[in-house]
């Protein structure tokens, strides 16, 4: 196997599509661990994972590809341990060079400060936020100011913005301030 290119092996490893196979077949080398972390798009992390810092960083960099990354927290409770914070979101997206789309669902520790670190991605496309209680206006308001290339943003259950908020966003979409199509694209869900 050795003798075979880079080429084919990732071309082999980009067939296997089952989770567990590629589990697998990531522990019968090196080369192949390498290949099938370099083939990896898009993770979704939450329940369970409370990782100090160290271990973010070795989790995500060996993923350099990725483009997607969603924290989710919908069935968390407190013997899962601590949810991400704003710092390890920061830690996570100086490791993702290539996201475009983030999603944060049920992020009780996630704040504003966390959101002004999106301004770091250059690339982000797509921002996804559901019942992300600590986020208020300003955190999104740092998100329409840094983030050039945003085009899809939306808003579930998150109870510290209120539907006036909503207008400003609105506003900054049509005067070119957010990307061009933000504004269409702003899904505003809030519980009635």
């Amino acid at each position: 196997m050795e003798d075979l290119p880079e080429a084919l092996l990732a071309e082999i490893v980009k067939r296997v599509t089952k989770r567990s196979d590629l589990n697998s077949l990531s522990l019968v080398s090196k080369r192949l661990f390498a290949i099938e972390a370099e083939q990896k798009e898009s993770i979704r992390v939450g329940c369970g994972l409370c990782l100090k810092t160290e271990e973010l960083v070795s989790l995500f960099s060996r993923f350099p590809n990725l483009w997607k990354v969603e924290i989710d927290y919908a069935a968390w409770t407190p013997s899962h341990g601590d949810q991400l914070d704003s710092h390890d979101l920061f830690v996570i997206l100086s490791c993702c060079p290539s996201l475009t789309d983030l999603t944060l669902d049920f992020c009780s520790n996630i704040d504003d400060t966390g959101l002004g670190y999106l301004r770091y991605c250059e690339k982000l496309v797509s921002l996804r936020l559901n019942s992300a209680t600590e986020i208020t206006s300003s955190g999104l308001l740092s998100v329409a100011v840094g983030c050039n290339s945003l085009s899809s943003l939306q808003l579930i259950n998150c109870e510290k913005i209120g539907s006036t908020e909503s207008q400003w966003l609105e506003y900054l979409g049509l005067n070119g301030s957010v990307g061009r199509t933000c504004s269409e694209e702003l899904l505003w869900n809030q519980p009635i």
